[in-house]
């Protein structure tokens, strides 16, 4: 496994934290349920985005 692949793996784990915060509220501690949406946002967007670059890392350089 080479670093780009576990990045894809990172972002996938941000991606399902992200939806766990949502459905719990609850980060550590326990979180407001607008502030839960707002966090939980957060990380699926990066969690895709580390996501979309290591599998765009991965198809240009096999």
């Amino acid at each position: 496994m080479n670093y780009k692949s576990i990045s894809g793996i990172i972002g996938m784990g941000y991606f399902v934290i992200g939806i766990l915060i949502i459905l719990y509220n609850k980060f550590f501690i326990d979180l407001e349920p607008k502030w839960a949406r707002i966090l939980g946002i957060l990380f699926i967007v990066y969690g895709g985005f580390r996501f979309y670059r290591a599998i765009k890392y991965i198809r240009e350089n096999g």
